[in-house]
């Protein structure tokens, strides 16, 4: 048994964990004009492995002072995920790319599902990480997780705080709370035939003492939507 630290959560079986996907990589496009290093990318990659990820997740990283439409970032992220996706494969992961909600763009300028699966179009061994709490308001979204749903490799459970939109603020709350629709996207990723992995991501302002009662609540919650396939809930 061990126990983690700062959450007081005890894994009573600690041989049988595993992560729902692995995070970060760094950001593609670097500030100095670069992208990210190939040989960190493999040290993560390594770790991303050994405890037993379906992939690791990357960010673009902000355009800067570039326009939208720079041809020579897309074109840089590309070459970066076609030479880093042969190392994802020969450790038996993929690399997944992230679309990131706009008021986060200092993370990335990919900010739909439909620019992530463009991006990422035709490069083996990539895909994309549906995080529900970036992408709720895409047009059409239904439907593009319905014809790409091969091309997701994890899907993130997560909830926004409807005052802090308003306020032009990105705030993470309960998954039964806010504005993103989670039971319906879920039925959603279901009905296309996903059967992988899904993971809460919490980075809520939760004080020590109600965390594990908060990790508690959203399991259950999330059982309660009876998810089919092979579908887990991961923290």
């Amino acid at each position: 048994m061990r126990q983690l630290p700062d959450a007081g959560v005890v894994l009573a079986e600690a041989a049988t964990w595993r992560a729902s996907s692995y995070s970060p990589l760094d950001a593609i496009l670097q500030g100095d004009a670069s992208t990210a290093s190939l040989d960190a990318t493999a040290h993560r990659l390594d770790i991303a492995a050994r405890v037993g990820a379906p992939g690791a997740l990357v960010c673009t990283g902000p355009l800067g002072a570039r326009p939208i439409a720079d041809a020579d970032a897309v074109a840089a992220c590309q070459e970066w995920l076609a030479d880093a996706a042969p190392l994802a494969v020969e450790r038996g992961l993929r690399i997944m790319v992230e679309p990131i909600h706009p008021l986060m763009r200092r993370w990335s300028y990919v900010h739909t599902l439909r620019h992530a699966l463009d991006l990422t179009d035709g490069i083996t061994g990539v895909g994309v990480l549906l995080d529900v709490g970036h992408v709720w308001w895409e047009q059409g979204l239904e439907t593009i997780i319905g014809e790409h749903v091969d091309e997701i490799v994890s899907v993130q459970v997560t909830n926004v705080d409807r005052a802090a939109l308003d306020e032009l603020r990105y705030e993470r709350t309960a998954l039964d709370a806010g504005d993103v629709p989670v039971a319906a996207l879920v039925a959603t990723i279901e009905a296309a035939g996903y059967g992988g992995w899904y993971e809460q991501e919490i980075r809520a302002r939760i004080p020590r003492d109600e965390r594990l009662a908060a990790l508690r609540a959203s399991s259950e919650w999330f059982a309660a939507l009876e998810p089919g396939g092979e579908g887990h809930l991961g923290g």
